[in-house]
């Protein structure tokens, strides 16, 4: 898939920062560069085709639903046996395509890609059968829904204007079945997945999407192959992203929607303390939509992790120190637009007061200021080792930890070897590993220092 505007660029995440790999951006496919490029290019290949597929299935369902709705009997019968033909082919081809990669060891990439570039190759293949049989009617246009208006044109960039004109016009170049994908709220709280459904088009409310004329700020046209285009709407911001897909036979049709944001039905009603309505519904969808970009699976990781951070500091605006936390790690986390010095200072003292992970991301903005790569000393030690004192009188200890590199380093101003392994003992007397190792370490050293104090 090769889209007009790029994605994120690879990024690397401090330890203090999220606990998260760092996004990778979306590679473009269309001319492979690098052996790394071949197998997550084949399983976008795959998934790609697998999504054409779906949708041409359940396009043909509803073709056979319409013109048989006089028999439907024969319609359903009709039904039944593309319904066994398709579960067959999808064996046919699983199969087919493990033979083809029989001879590559199966541990190796490689396999991967031949299994996945075979599957998405017999999957448009299949697009292809499947979107000729039951063909509709010449009275429609290109697969819209009804009418006998000419197709507007077969150059997208004027078909698009004109698809969007109005809600008659969309009603018309809009297939029968359209596939569907929205966000939904999983068993695990806070969490949300995509899910994919087929509408009649019936059943969906036009008009569907904004008129557009020309080139219109906030709309990205990705070109999928010779036949298929997506429209990457962001007009109304990076929390309400929606992708149209549309696909070509005689004229362009609408055959897919995808609904990148999270409604507030989706939405559990109990609210953080202190927040309003409105910055609760901004916390819960920053937790959704991070995770989302998070697992670095979307062509959207880098509009789900900025619409992530927008809405972390919505939520903040409320005071909560988790919601603060969270908007002042993703902003110095190079994965999302970074917050003027300011706002990032006054997240971290608002994360501060109550969290341990907060005083110590604050201790950490005081040396290394508002920068994703400072490499120099601490700029405020004494303000740092305040708040690295606050963060380990709260029992974490990661900041005991530290504490004791601190002491043992002199970073902060004081090299002390005896403070470093009370603090250090102190993190493993509270069952750290790290803080383990480190006294360990310090004690095979051979030298006479013994544990003072750590505060």
């Amino acid at each position: 898939m090769k889209r007009i505007i790029l994605g994120l660029n690879s990024v690397l995440i401090a330890l203090v920062l999220l606990p998260v790999s760092a996004a990778l951006a979306q590679d473009d496919c269309s001319e492979i560069r690098s052996s790394s490029q071949i197998a997550p290019c084949s399983e976008a290949a795959k998934n790609s085709a697998d999504s054409q597929l779906n949708t041409s299935y359940h396009q043909l369902m509803a073709r056979l639903e319409s013109q048989y709705s006089v028999n439907p009997k024969l319609g359903a019968e009709y039904s039944t046996q593309v319904k066994e033909s398709q579960r067959a082919w999808i064996k046919l081809r699983d199969t087919n395509c493990t033979v083809e990669a029989f001879e590559i060891d199966s541990a190796k990439p490689a396999h991967v890609a031949v299994v996945n570039n075979c599957i998405a190759k017999m999957s448009r293949e299949r697009s292809t059968y499947l979107d000729g049989i039951a063909p509709e009617t010449v009275g429609r246009s290109g697969g819209g829904r009804g009418g006998s208006a000419s197709c507007p044109s077969s150059d997208f960039a004027q078909f698009l204007p004109a698809f969007s004109a109005n809600a008659e016009s969309q009603k018309r170049l809009t297939a029968l079945a359209v596939k569907i994908l929205v966000l939904k709220r999983t068993s695990d709280p806070g969490r949300f997945e995509p899910q994919i459904t087929a509408e009649t088009g019936s059943s969906l409310a036009f008009p569907l999407m904004a008129a557009m004329e020309g080139t219109t700020e906030g709309v990205e046209i990705e070109t999928v192959d010779d036949t298929h285009m997506n429209v990457v709407d962001k007009r109304a911001g990076n929390s309400n992203i929606k992708i149209f897909n549309f696909a070509k036979k005689s004229c362009w049709s609408l055959v897919g929607i995808e609904d990148w944001s999270i409604s507030e039905k989706e939405l559990v009603a109990s609210g953080r303390p202190g927040m309003s309505r409105v910055e609760n519904v901004c916390y819960q969808r920053a937790e959704g939509l991070g995770g989302l970009g998070f697992l670095e699976q979307y062509r959207l990781t880098k509009e789900l992790i900025e619409a992530s951070l927008e809405n972390y500091v919505c939520a903040a605006e409320s005071g909560d120190p988790q919601a603060s936390l969270s908007a002042a790690r993703l902003s110095l986390s190079q994965m999302a637009p970074q917050l003027e010095t300011s706002k990032v200072e006054a997240l971290f003292k608002a994360a501060a007061t109550t969290l341990p992970d907060g005083a110590l991301g604050y201790a950490t903005y005081y040396c290394n200021g508002n920068s994703t790569d400072y490499d120099g000393p601490c700029l405020h030690p004494e303000q740092a080792e305040r708040e690295v004192f606050r963060a380990v009188s709260m029992g974490s200890t990661d900041a005991m930890n530290y504490l004791g590199f601190s002491f043992e380093s002199g970073q902060l101003g004081t090299k002390d070897m005896s403070r470093a392994l009370a603090c250090y003992q102190l993190s493993a007397d509270k069952g750290s590993p790290q803080g383990s190792d480190s006294v360990k370490r310090l004690l095979s050293q051979g030298s006479d220092v013994t544990a003072s104090h750590c505060l």
